[in-house]
């Protein structure tokens, strides 16, 4: 028998075999897409700066992330709280789009 695998080692291989699939761009833009509408639902056609001003990130960096750049875990975990949408909707697209009161 080989060595357990630790937590964060096993959460590594899964990153990287996600990375390396083919559907992998796809899911990216299918997630910048998502959190444009959010954006514009909320803030308007001109709310980026004050959505970034929210999440605590330059504005520029929220512009990379509406256009595919990968979001950091702390910045999408921020958006769902500021915006209260439903993580299930920000992933899959399915669902209801925000969280109940």
């Amino acid at each position: 028998m080989g060595e357990p695998t630790s937590p964060s080692r096993s959460a590594g291989k899964k990153v990287a075999m996600a990375l390396q699939d083919p559907e992998w761009p796809t899911l990216k833009s299918n997630l910048a897409m998502r959190v444009r509408t959010i954006r514009l639902e909320l803030y308007g056609e001109h709310g980026g700066p004050l959505l970034a001003a929210a999440l605590n990130v330059p504005f520029r960096t929220w512009y990379n992330y509406e256009g595919g750049c990968t979001i950091p875990a702390e910045s999408i975990l921020r958006f769902i709280e500021v915006t209260q949408v439903s993580p299930g909707w920000l992933l899959t697209g399915e669902g209801e789009k925000y969280l109940s009161p």
